[in-house]
């Protein structure tokens, strides 16, 4: 139905092919309707709020998976798993637009890099609550020290470099 009429009391008819809803007598939508897969959805662009119809001209999973190409591939992975998780794809999208926003917090696209790491290290389906605990928990992974060079033997002292031969 348009958008206009959310929160009113309407009427519905549903016959073995069709969903009409009427405002009083005038019919404001009619449907084809769907069978064999129960929560599907149709939706008239038309019926949409002006908000929404210019989402789904500038968001869509691709250009989510081509900003999440940017960070890194354990970010493309976690994008592609939240876009998956929806029957209905727009659905994911706050979710999306959500772990984008870690990117501007410090720690900045490393941090999400490795926080995406870690979701999915946990979970082959990570979603954005998982990600967002992790990023406010997370700690940066300390590498072990470099090996000195004097532990390998390599180093040969000041005694060998001096022109007297040491006897200084």
């Amino acid at each position: 139905m348009p958008s206009q009429l959310i929160g009113q009391s309407l009427d519905v008819r549903i016959t073995s092919r069709l969903v009409e809803v009427y405002d009083g007598t005038e019919r404001v939508a009619a449907h084809t309707r769907l069978r064999g897969v129960r929560g599907r959805y149709s939706t008239l662009t038309a019926h949409m709020p002006a908000a929404h119809r210019a989402r789904l001209v500038d968001w869509t999973p691709e250009r989510f998976e081509q900003w999440a190409a940017t960070v890194g591939p354990n970010t493309v992975a976690a994008i592609s798993a939240i876009l998956a998780s929806r029957k209905i794809v727009e659905q994911s999208y706050r979710s999306c637009l959500g772990v984008m926003s870690l990117v501007k917090k410090p720690g900045g696209m490393a941090r999400l890099e490795d926080t995406c790491a870690r979701a999915l290290a946990a979970t082959p389906a990570p979603s954005y609550t998982l990600i967002k605990k992790l990023w406010a928990g997370w700690t940066p992974v300390e590498s072990p020290p470099a090996p000195s060079l004097g532990a390998a033997g390599f180093v040969r002292g000041a005694d060998y470099y001096s022109t007297d031969g040491g006897r200084a």
